[in-house]
């Protein structure tokens, strides 16, 4: 029987979600997939302000964002700010403005997931591209971390931290085993549950998830062909999971 798409059940569904917070959302992914859905899903969800934070070099791509969360409530104070994830003084410049502009922040949603060449072998690889990797899923993860949390803390509200991560930090074998996109989405899932060791006790959900299978710009680029068929799940089903996971602490 072939893979059947995976969608979001109605219970989850963003608009069945009360998320009345502000929501930061720092990102590396491609703008055509799975990142943009996690602001509608917010939106949808009731989210009074979302910060969308990406490369300046996306100021195109913010604004159609920033445009299509304004058409699904006007109401949702949205603001778009460029940041380099992988240096912590741009991301330390990130917090001074989200929290001089919008003062409250209850909930970050950190969409990493650069998965640079697919090589399976170690001796095949190239040592600057596993560092390529490192700097976005790894390095990028602790500066959001070292500089939001204590924004969260000082929130009343979920004080959410969710890494989008992959499944693949599971992988050590088979067609899709990249070995640095696989070690170093271990290594961002390990990173988190540090965070929650340090952090559950101040009231921080941290949590990694998994936006599913999805067949993303990234994806359809690095994908081997045997795998595709597995590329089922509905692009706005992470997203959804995230705004079912924000408005309570449910782990």
């Amino acid at each position: 029987m072939p893979p059947r798409t995976k969608d979001t059940i109605s219970s989850s569904r963003p608009t069945q979600q009360q998320v009345t917070s502000s929501t930061l959302r720092p990102h590396n992914r491609c703008f055509a997939g799975i990142g943009p859905r996690i602001a509608r899903a917010y939106a949808q969800a009731g989210a009074a302000s979302l910060i969308h934070a990406a490369r300046s070099s996306s100021s195109h791509e913010l604004a159609k964002v920033e445009q299509q969360v304004q058409e699904l409530d006007p109401s949702v104070l949205i603001k778009c700010m460029p940041v380099d994830i992988t240096s912590s003084q741009c991301v330390a410049e990130l917090a001074r403005r989200v929290k001089e502009e919008v003062g409250r922040l209850d909930i970050v949603v950190l969409n990493l997931g650069y998965s640079g060449l697919v090589i399976l072998n170690v001796d095949e690889g190239d040592p600057q591209n596993f560092q390529d990797v490192f700097n976005v899923n790894v390095q990028g993860t602790y500066p959001v971390a070292q500089y939001f949390i204590p924004l969260l803390e000082e929130s009343n509200g979920t004080k959410a931290f969710i890494a989008v991560g992959s499944f693949a930090a599971l992988i050590v074998n088979g067609h899709i085993a990249n070995t640095a996109y696989c070690v170093l989405e271990f290594a961002q899932v390990r990173l988190v549950k540090f965070i929650t060791e340090w952090h559950v006790a101040d009231g921080v959900l941290a949590v990694a998830v998994h936006p599913g299978a999805v067949n993303t710009e990234m994806a359809d680029k690095t994908t081997p062909e045997s795998f595709r068929p597995y590329l089922t799940d509905d692009v706005g089903l992470g997203g959804a999971f995230c705004a079912w996971l924000s408005p309570e602490k449910r782990m």
